[in-house]
């Protein structure tokens, strides 16, 4: 018991003297000393004019939170992300938002990405998840403005819910048209049929469907809308949507 009881202490010794090399090593040498920032993925070397916030200090010791609210103070700069890269970099990325679905302009007929809080985003087609429904219908603003449509917000918060309980589900949504103004209605991969629901309680609404088909293999041939709008009830039509 009595070695075991040495060789846990020689452990915590080792890691102690370890862990005090390192920030001796931070702090007073040069080995994590500032030396490059990338901004959007361009590297500066020559940045002390830019960034008059940061010194050649170790990079652990940056004021980050001073640098990101300077930087929120340009004019096109709405998200500020920092990251460090040891031993010598400052990694800087602006407006990096990331799409939880896409919208069509109604005006222009331009693709933009969703941010969660119904923000339009650039699309990076190089980084980008196309599973993801596609909202019609909507005018849409400048980059980085927020949909004026009051229904974007809550249907993009139902969608999220809907992928993260159904995404079986969620993955066949194609299209979600927000034209009429009573109702949202859903375009699912395959199917020839529309669904008209809430954008309140669009995840709720497309559960039902999904249950009702599934215990009931209901004969939908000649269906071309299906109404869940309404508590226990399912309204399937054959006339126009």
């Amino acid at each position: 018991m009595k070695t075991t009881g040495h060789n846990i202490s020689i452990i915590t010794l080792f890691l102690f003297v370890v862990g005090l090399g390192l920030v001796v090593t931070i702090n007073l040498t040069d080995a994590c000393r500032l030396e490059t920032i990338v901004v959007d993925g361009q590297p500066l070397d020559k940045w002390q004019g830019e960034f008059d916030q940061l010194d050649s200090s170790s990079i652990i010791h940056q004021p980050v939170k001073k640098l990101a609210e300077s930087l929120l103070d340009n004019e096109g700069v709405y998200k500020v992300d920092l990251d460090f890269q040891m031993p010598h970099t400052v990694v800087i990325r602006t407006n990096q938002f990331e799409p939880v679905c896409f919208v069509v302009g109604m005006e222009t007929g331009k693709l933009f990405g969703l941010d969660q809080n119904a923000r339009l985003i650039k699309i990076d087609g190089n980084n980008v998840d196309w599973e993801r429904p596609v909202l019609t219908g909507l005018p849409t603003g400048n980059l980085y403005s927020f949909c004026t449509e009051p229904r974007v917000k809550k249907a993009v918060l139902q969608l999220e819910i809907l992928r993260s309980e159904r995404g079986d589900l969620y993955h066949l949504l194609d299209q979600v048209d927000f034209t009429e103004r009573e109702y949202l209605k859903i375009q699912i991969a395959g199917l020839p049929y529309t669904l008209m629901v809430t954008a309140e309680h669009l995840a709720e609404d497309l559960n039902r469907f999904a249950q009702f088909t599934e215990k009931y293999s209901p004969d939908l041939t000649d269906i071309r809308r299906i109404d869940l709008r309404y508590d226990e009830m399912i309204i399937c039509g054959r006339g126009k949507v």
